[in-house]
């Protein structure tokens, strides 16, 4: 699992569909996210 993401007291966890490396996190913990932010590079 890559990221929880908690939303109306949910959370989700976000699986990568492919394997690799993290490159960057571009998200905080706490921080609010919009459908079509980038979370996360993988390479």
């Amino acid at each position: 699992m890559l990221l929880t993401i908690e939303a109306m007291k949910m959370e989700t966890g976000l699986h990568a569909d492919r394997d690799g490396v993290v490159k960057a996190i571009h998200v905080r913990p706490g921080e609010q996210i919009d459908a079509k932010d980038l979370l996360v590079e993988i390479e």
